[in-house]
């Protein structure tokens, strides 16, 4: 992996934002839940295919985003802002 790969990984990893993923989400149609063993369920039925992938492309691959997307619910759950 070059250096510059590397930083535009980098880059791609410090921009993502879960709360404003979760809102993408919810934009196109879908919802979320977490289950008590921190299991994320989301609900994608009724999302059109060309914006779901866009979204999903998103966390798909790294479990570190889906770990973040998982504490911002937890965070939601508990009252807190995230």
């Amino acid at each position: 992996m070059t250096t510059q790969s590397i930083q535009e990984e980098a880059t791609a990893y410090s921009t993502f934002n879960p709360a404003r993923w979760l809102h993408s989400l919810v934009q196109i149609g879908g919802g979320y839940a977490l289950a008590s063993d921190r299991k994320l369920w989301l609900v994608v039925a009724e999302c059109p295919a060309d914006e779901l992938t866009d979204v999903m492309a998103q966390v798909v691959g790294y479990p570190e985003r889906q770990d973040a997307v998982r504490l911002t619910i937890e965070r939601r759950q508990n009252g807190e802002l995230a």
